[in-house]
């Protein structure tokens, strides 16, 4: 990973629109309190979290990014999938049977989700690039390392999209939010993408040589997602490398306010003020944890 020696890594996870919403608004509190996000020379975002590296990354202030999640005059128009998990499941099936096997289990994902259009992908790539409120890569001696994941559908790899990847940062971020079969997998350079998250809902287990990790996760730190990648584990490795390392997931009353489908843009303005009020009352937790 390219991430210039960095010393400071802010970690983005996946969970959908109201992850998205939830993560704005846990730095919109945190910031307000007095935490520097520039201090955060790398950016690690999978999913939801490299729409948020993205936006943090450009030169649009937090306040006005917190405002695009809770003013509903200025949130983005979202499309909303329709989800049948039995059709789902199904569709998915043939994948289930190298699920201990990481590299063949995310191949295979990968073919089904390069044959599968729920939506046409010109659409989906407008509403990704409206979410953003700038288009080019993070520029600028300043400027923090944006590590964007995505998966390659026919290795099964994952990839690092940065600012020295030849991919559209529009693209980067559509394919690593490329949710097999409920989004369409993202084609670039002869390639297929697909959703980062296949791999890990956090990838933290990339980052080297990083002294201080903040991880922003909505989906938690138990044993949830694929059964070799948990954040529990990453943590448990960044931490035997040296760093210090602290992990934010929702608090109860966050949860409540998400709901049960992340992929709901009803729940934004919840989400994003439960985050703001979480970021508040946690600010000096994450200073102490990471002696900021």
């Amino acid at each position: 990973m390219n991430n210039k020696q960095a010393e400071n890594n802010l970690v983005l996870g996946g969970g959908g629109v109201t992850g998205i919403a939830w993560m704005t608004g846990i730095l919109a509190g945190l910031e307000e309190n007095g935490l520097d996000l520039s201090i955060f020379d790398s950016i690690v975002g999978t999913s939801a979290g490299s729409t948020v590296g993205a936006q943090i990354s450009s030169s649009t202030s937090l306040t006005e990014l917190f405002e695009r999640q809770v003013d509903k005059s200025k949130q983005n128009h979202e499309l909303v999938p329709k989800l049948n998990k039995l059709a789902l499941l199904w569709k998915l099936l043939p994948a289930l049977r190298y699920w201990k096997s990481p590299i063949k289990f995310r191949q295979c994902i990968g073919k089904i989700a390069s044959k599968t259009n729920s939506v046409q992908p010109e659409k989906r790539l407008e509403v990704i690039h409206a979410r953003l409120t700038e288009h080019n890569w993070p520029s600028g001696d300043l400027a923090p390392t944006l590590n964007i994941i995505a998966i390659d559908a026919q290795t099964g790899q994952h990839v690092i999209f940065n600012q020295d990847s030849d991919i559209s940062l529009t693209n980067a971020v559509a394919a690593s939010c490329a949710v097999p079969i409920v989004w369409p997998a993202v084609r670039d350079n002869n390639h297929v993408f697909v959703d980062g998250g296949i791999r890990s809902m956090n990838n933290a287990d990339l980052i080297t040589g990083c002294k201080k990790v903040l991880i922003i996760s909505p989906t938690g730190a138990g044993k949830k997602g694929m059964p070799w990648a948990n954040l529990q584990d990453e943590v448990a490795l960044l931490k035997a490398q040296g760093a210090q390392v602290h992990v934010i997931i929702p608090d109860e009353y966050s949860l409540s306010e998400m709901g049960k489908n992340p992929l709901d843009p009803n729940k934004r303005t919840d989400s994003a003020l439960a985050g703001k009020k979480q970021g508040l009352a946690i600010y000096q937790d994450v200073v102490d944890s990471l002696k900021l």
